[in-house]
């Protein structure tokens, strides 16, 4: 038989510690090595096991030390599952930089959460996401895209028009009363605003996000 995958539960609410705490221990694949309420404890007990646990299961919202700063306290030492009621967008957007395999909400049924687990411990790559938490990663995403584009100034964007345009450089400087040489710096700086490296690029961007209509 298989050695069994082992985990640690962090969460100040005893009948959700103690409930999870049975059904990983049903899992013939799991074993539950440590149980603790708070973040102090979490790393009290992480340092007095003989063996690190090959995941926690983190809640975010947690007395002494909250969740956050727990993870960023043990995030090179082992696997973390988030396991809360809440979406954090810190979390969320550096899941990979906190070592983070997994983000569930408490709504998933507790079957699910711990399959989920056991799939975690079985297949170092596997990552396992609420729909609801995955979603907010979208929308985080595309803001953020939309924020950097945003920082473009009104020249900028008038130059874009103007490339857009298939007008020169030449032509752009003689409408902006510049030289050549400007224009240059200046598609310089948007294109690595744009994250792009080239006139075409730099358009099909700008037309992506709304900057210019094409």
């Amino acid at each position: 038989m298989s050695q069994k995958g082992t985990v640690m539960i962090v969460d100040d609410h005893p009948i959700v510690r103690e409930g999870l705490e049975m059904l990983i221990n049903m899992n013939p694949t799991l074993t539950v090595v440590a149980s603790v309420a708070d973040g102090e404890a979490a790393e009290a007990k992480l340092q007095s096991l003989s063996l690190v646990p090959d995941i926690i299961v983190v809640d975010l919202q947690l007395p002494k030390l909250n969740g956050v700063d727990l993870i960023k306290q043990i995030k090179k030492k082992t696997k973390i599952l988030i396991l809360s009621t809440e979406i954090n967008d810190e979390i969320v957007t550096h899941m990979a930089d906190y070592g983070i395999c997994g983000y569930l909400l408490k709504s998933e049924e507790p079957n699910t959460i711990v399959s989920e687990l056991a799939k975690l411990i079985k297949d170092p790559k596997y990552v396992a996401v609420s729909d609801e938490v995955t979603a907010r990663l979208i929308s985080l995403t595309a803001s953020n895209q939309r924020d950097s584009l945003i920082q473009l100034t009104d020249k900028q964007i008038t130059l874009l028009e103007m490339v857009s345009q298939g007008k020169t450089n030449k032509e752009i400087a003689k409408s902006m009363f510049v030289t050549d040489r400007t224009i240059k710096l200046y598609l310089t700086e948007i294109y690595e605003i744009l994250d792009v490296s080239n006139r075409a690029q730099a358009i099909a961007v700008a037309v992506k996000e709304g900057i210019i209509v094409p």
